[in-house]
């Protein structure tokens, strides 16, 4: 109980880094002088950091075992955070988001690691969806709690709480995670061999029809939620700070609720494939909602809220992957499809700000990210059960 609770608590720090910059976005661009290109790099910079890294994370993961490396790890989080609340340029704000993305690198991974260690296969899913529902009121509290925490405090100061949570974190990992150990049945080895395991999960054919959706999955939702939302309600609805903290965190409330309701399904009848298109097509059909020339409010809210329900499948596609990993690869296994996953944010995030810069455009930009999806997807539907 007290591992999982740990687990909890350093994977809610790592969803609270990537939601905040939505929310006090117009306020980083008035303070650092960031144009909309500039922001939307700020933004990606958590996901490159995070997505470079994951190799020797899951180097690490599997040689060192989970508590070592999410602690050690974390330590480069906190330094990130603050150098970010000290930053009055804009190269410092930038190398601040690559040292808390790199910080929280082994959070998710490390957790999924853990418990495909402590449960079997079956349970994967179901107990990963768990641990992501209750770390997702890492992303509630950067809605408004967070927009309220800016608005009293400032966002530096704020940035100061959120890196004496990060400590907090880190100190329960080091007491309640349990003994680091290599996966059941592997055996001790080199170095050399250990970073030829990475290519060895890339060159699994098997895994080659799920690799887009896997890239560009989460990505979509999260340039939606973790970057452009905060600026197209500013802009189209001329909501402040709480209002549109209001709204991202009904978002952020429908994510957490699919989430469990994905786990459930899954743990039910555990036809994870149907899930992940049924719910990406929904995700796909909310974009096409929301890329309408401003859509009434009301019809904006209901495409975000769908996004946030239907939109957190990657649970489920780590746990179809899984399937087809070897359990002395799983550390590398899931550091891989970590890094596609935010590598996907990355590219995205910074793809969308160079749209935003040129064409001026939140309806080209949904309707960009829709397309994309959709291709993934029907690469998907070629994927094998297992």
């Amino acid at each position: 109980m007290f591992e999982l609770s740990a687990l909890v608590f350093a994977t809610a720090i790592s969803m609270l880094y990537r939601g905040l910059i939505a929310v006090i976005a117009p306020e980083l661009a008035l303070d650092l002088d960031l144009s909309e290109n500039q922001l939307g790099t700020l933004a990606s910079l958590f996901f490159i950091g995070f997505a470079a890294v994951q190799i020797p994370v899951g180097i690490a993961l599997d040689r060192l075992g989970p508590r070592l490396t999410i602690v050690s790890f974390m330590l480069i989080a906190i330094a990130g955070t603050a150098l970010f609340a000290l930053s009055t340029e804009r190269w410092a704000a930038y190398s601040a988001q690559l040292l808390i993305g790199a910080g929280c690198a082994p959070l998710v991974t490390g957790s999924m690691v853990v418990i495909s260690r402590r449960f079997s296969p079956e349970r994967f899913a179901y107990m990963t969806a768990i641990v992501l529902t209750l770390a997702n009121l890492g992303d509630i509290f950067s809605t408004t709690p967070f927009a309220l925490l800016a608005e009293y405090l400032g966002w530096r100061g704020a940035l100061w709480i959120v890196m004496a949570m990060t400590s907090f974190s880190a100190l329960a990992c080091i007491l309640f995670i349990g003994r680091d150990r290599q996966a059941e049945g592997s055996q001790p080895e080199s170095l050399r061999q250990m970073v030829a395991g990475i290519g060895q999960v890339a060159m699994i054919r098997s895994l080659w029809p799920i690799f887009p959706i896997m890239l560009t999955g989460y990505a979509c939702l999260m340039t939606v939620r973790g970057l452009w939302a905060g600026p197209w309600l500013a802009d189209h609805y001329q909501l402040g700070a709480n209002d549109r903290g209001y709204l991202l965190l009904g978002m952020s409330l429908t994510m957490t609720a699919g989430m469990f309701l994905y786990g459930l399904l899954d743990r039910r009848f555990g036809q994870r494939k149907p899930l992940v298109m049924g719910g990406t097509l929904l995700v796909i059909i909310s974009l096409g909602l929301i890329s309408l020339p401003t859509p009434p409010f009301w019809l904006a809210t209901l495409g975000l809220l769908m996004m946030g329900l239907f939109g957190y499948t990657y649970a489920l596609i780590v746990a179809h992957c899984r399937g087809f990993i070897p359990p002395q690869l799983m550390g590398r296994g899931v550091a891989f499809l970590t890094l596609l996953g935010f590598f996907g944010v990355g590219l995205l995030q910074s793809l969308s700000g160079w749209l935003m810069a040129e064409y001026q455009s939140y309806s080209l930009l949904h309707a960009s990210l829709a397309v994309i999806l959709l291709l993934a997807l029907i690469s998907y539907s070629r994927s094998r059960l297992n």
